[in-house]
């Protein structure tokens, strides 16, 4: 996949209503013609599809595209990301940008407590958060349930790891 491929999707197709693209080896599949990430590619999805309000994307991608999406997927309403970002500033970017997002699936993603709980007032508008793999405590995810009652917040972790396996959270 290359980031001018994607780029001719989204002028082509600017109606487009949902997008899904999944890299089979994200970690390592950068456009193979200028080995840069993807992140022009998804940021002229968000840019051209102005009605766009399901977007799945995963692969190499860093933190600019996550501001990408916070600035122009304003009627975004499902995310889900997948071995994306490079720090808890993508959360944020989402999280401040994206008013109409209502469901949120994080997987394998370098989010954090910090990143989760500093953005906690952006998720009262959300119905549901999940994350997988990620860098998040279940302290922490406990907390937000709690102060978020109405946000059905999941969270898992592989067995093996050191972590957690809790579908849905008490409250």
């Amino acid at each position: 996949m290359t980031n001018d491929a994607l780029v001719t999707i989204a002028r082509n197709r600017p109606n487009m209503i949902r997008f899904r693209l999944c890299i089979i080896e994200p970690l390592q599949t950068p456009d193979y013609s200028t080995l840069e990430p993807l992140d022009a590619s998804f940021g002229a999805i968000v840019q051209h599809c102005k009605e766009l309000w399901k977007l799945s994307l995963s692969g190499l991608l860093t933190d600019r595209v996550f501001e990408y999406i916070g600035v122009h997927a304003k009627k975004l309403e499902i995310l889900s990301l997948a071995f994306a970002g490079d720090s808890d500033l993508g959360l944020h970017y989402v999280l401040s940008g994206c008013e109409s997002l209502r469901k949120l699936e994080i997987r394998d993603c370098p989010f954090d407590d910090e990143a989760l709980l500093a953005n906690a007032a952006k998720l009262e508008t959300m119905r549901s958060l999940w994350m997988s793999n990620c860098s998040v405590s279940f302290e922490a995810c406990k907390l937000l349930a709690q102060k978020l009652p109405e946000l059905n917040v999941g969270s898992y972790r592989r067995e093996g790891s050191s972590g957690y396996d809790a579908r849905k959270l008490p409250r």
